[in-house]
């Protein structure tokens, strides 16, 4: 059991920081946050990944009684999840780097859109309550929020430290890392549609 919980959590772990994708929020981030001080910009990424935190984790939690309300299977959601992840991963490996306006509101970014849509948008809220539906004790879903709070955390260290970030690494090498992200959502996508498609169609299997 023991190894089965830590096995979840690491898989859990490295689909929500492949999702979220810290490093396509950079460019973003960057613009928004032109101008600020080193101060203001910790507590801007410090909101983005409390806010992001909180959102998946209510998914996370109620992610049961959605299934409950509307009457979906968990076949049917890993299905749709991961067909909307397999799109997200191929934008993220085609796509050149993510573009934003500076023109938002600085004191509000830090929710829309930095938080939502960017970090904990429809494909983060996606994996999350398909990880949910796979934590079947107590253990499991402890690992799934531990999961989500260590993604976030990174999320804030790598928006606090964006500046250095992309000095070191570069567009490209941004860019790569966010293309190595899209090709880990990907897998992950056609991973949920196999799970899916063998346990609604145990003949499969």
């Amino acid at each position: 059991m023991a190894l089965d919980v830590w096995a979840f959590a690491f898989t859990a772990f490295i689909s929500i920081l492949a999702i979220t994708n810290p490093f396509s929020t950079i460019g973003i981030f960057l613009s928004l946050t032109k101008g600020q001080k080193n101060q203001e910009k910790s507590r801007v990424a410090f909101l983005t990944s409390i806010v992001a935190f909180v959102v998946l984790i209510i998914f996370a939690v109620s992610g049961f009684f959605i299934f409950q309300i509307y009457s979906i299977t968990i076949e049917s959601f890993r299905i749709a999840g991961g067909l909307i992840l397999f799109i997200i991963g191929t934008r993220m490996l085609f796509t050149s780097e993510t573009s934003g306006k500076g023109s938002l509101n600085v004191a509000q970014a830090y929710v829309v859109p930095l938080a939502i849509p960017m970090t904990s948008g429809p494909g983060a809220i996606t994996t999350t309550v398909v990880l949910a539906s796979q934590a079947v004790t107590l253990w499991h879903e402890f690992a799934l929020w531990c999961a989500i709070f260590l993604a976030c955390a990174i999320n804030y260290f790598v928006l606090k430290h964006s500046d250095v970030i992309d000095r070191t690494l570069g567009k490209e090498g941004v860019g790569a890392m966010t293309k190595i992200m899209g090709l880990l959502v990907c897998a992950l996508g056609v991973q949920f549609v196999i799970t899916g498609v063998r346990a609604a169609f145990p003949i499969l299997g």
